[in-house]
This record gives C-alpha cells, structure tokens and sequence, in this order.
C-alpha cells in the first residue's frame, strides 16, 4: 500500500462540503477510522527493554531521607 501526505488548508465549510460529497460507504469508513484515532492505543513493552532506561532520568534527591525528614520535622511518627 502506497501512502501518499497531502495537507491542504480548507475552510470548515468547504471540508463539509467535501465530505457531503463522498458516497455515503466512503463516509462511514471515513467516520469509523476517525474515531479509531481518538481511541488511545495500549503499547507494551516487555521488562527486559525497560531495564535500559534505569539511570536514564535522575530528578536527584533521596526519597527515603525527604520522607524521614519531613516526619522527624514534625514529630508525628
């Protein structure tokens, strides 16, 4: 299947005049596949690959000590 990318600037009303025009099959799929874009996609990805992304992102500070240390600050645990 060959795939070819065209862009075009249309008004509201000439795009509905377009799509008025199609023949009512071409519409549903038209319509139908629409639709499949506003439906989010579920990827996954096995572990294996996301052992490589460890280190990757480093926000720095400790979590452990924030949390001890916001508790001892307040002495409530």
């Amino acid at each position: 299947m060959n795939t070819l990318t065209l862009e075009l600037e249309l008004t509201e009303q000439e795009l509905f005049e377009a799509f008025r025009r199609l023949p009512p099959q071409r519409r549903m799929e038209l319509i139908e596949k629409l639709q499949t874009l506003r439906v989010p996609t579920l990827r996954t990805v096995p572990a294996s690959r996301l052992y490589g992304l460890t280190g990757l992102v480093s926000l720095g500070g400790d979590a452990v000590a924030d949390i001890e240390a916001i508790y001892d600050d307040n002495g409530s645990h």
